[in-house]
């Protein structure tokens, strides 16, 4: 039989077509294809408001019919799967395109003029910060740096072998120096 004579009977005859797809033939995937591709397509593009999100939603939704041919009973549960697919495809891109969108938002924003401005402020004030802390005598440098880096009082007294009234006092005197430097109160 020729393609032509089998589509004809494709159309006259669901459950030879059913037959068919659930046999594996390609024949029938594509008699289904050509009958429902277009208003599926319409479908998913009335979903994504993307043509190539639909043609990959139509795409998709025929290769998992091809998987699933087995299990239908009738026309109508095929056509409901591919429709049924063809919108959650549509969904799930649409989030993941939401997704993809708010993270180059995101990134958009930490490039932005200002972020860069604001970013290049913090280091030099930093710059600024860090060459004071060198100015600092030797005690209140090493007692100031370790207490940046999140040390408590016993354990930078513990570590540089000195009491905790010498940590306290060092840290006293370098923010008092800092203060001066800076001339804030």
């Amino acid at each position: 039989m020729n393609r032509r004579q089998l589509h004809a009977r494709f159309e006259r005859d669901d459950a030879s077509l059913l037959d068919a797809l659930a046999g594996g033939s390609g024949e029938a995937v594509s008699f289904l294809f050509d009958a429902h591709a277009r208003p599926l397509h319409a479908y998913c593009l009335a979903i994504t408001r993307d043509g190539a999100m639909a043609e990959d939603a139509v795409q998709e939704a025929f290769v998992r019919l091809w998987e699933r041919r087995e299990g239908f009973t009738d026309l109508l549960s095929a056509r409901a799967f591919l429709y049924r697919v063809g919108r959650n495809l549509s969904l799930d891109m649409l989030k993941h395109e939401n997704v993809r969108q708010k993270h180059e938002l995101a990134l958009g924003r930490e490039l932005n003029e200002d972020f860069l401005d604001e970013k290049l402020v913090e280091e030099e004030l930093l710059s600024h910060l860090y060459r004071a802390i060198e100015l600092l005598p030797a005690g209140c440098v090493q007692v100031f740096k370790l207490s940046l880096a999140g040390a408590g009082n016993q354990e930078i007294a513990d570590r540089l072998s000195i009491s905790i009234h010498t940590v306290k006092t060092q840290k006293q005197r370098a923010l008092h120096a800092l203060k001066e430097r800076f001339n804030t109160k």
